[in-house]
């Protein structure tokens, strides 16, 4: 007998990371209009489409915590996004646990095949 049921656990997660994501994305952008600017750039040279200057190599990965608890706006909407980019990924993982709990091998190696061709794409792209 199985202690926890999986489409339970997926679905809370899904939720979980939807809603935190949309929260934070849109608290960003919020505080984004109400400052003005972020990060040292006005909001026009955030928001203008052919300005290069705001992307996402902008941001430091390791500084999106520090950046996010300081409340600076592009800092809450790329937390919003990575927490959006990892929902999935989260889902695929509880996935594999379920079926190494259940020695069902060959969806354990789809599993794996799976997380793996996601977080190279994360990482790549």
């Amino acid at each position: 007998m199985k202690d926890w049921d999986r489409d339970h656990v997926t679905s809370i997660i899904l939720r979980v990371g939807v809603i935190g994501s949309l929260f934070f994305i849109i608290f960003g952008l919020v505080l984004l209009f109400v400052k003005g600017h972020a990060d040292g750039y006005s909001l026009s040279q955030i928001s203008t489409i052919t300005s290069n200057k705001v992307t996402s190599g902008v941001l430091n990965l390791g500084d999106i915590i520090s950046g996010s608890i300081a409340l600076n706006p592009l800092y809450l909407i790329a937390l919003g996004l990575w927490i959006l980019i990892f929902t999935p990924v989260s889902v695929v993982f509880v996935a594999l646990i379920e079926f190494i709990q259940e020695k069902n091998y060959s969806y354990v190696l789809m599993s794996l095949y799976v997380l793996c061709i996601l977080l190279i794409a994360i990482i790549v792209l």
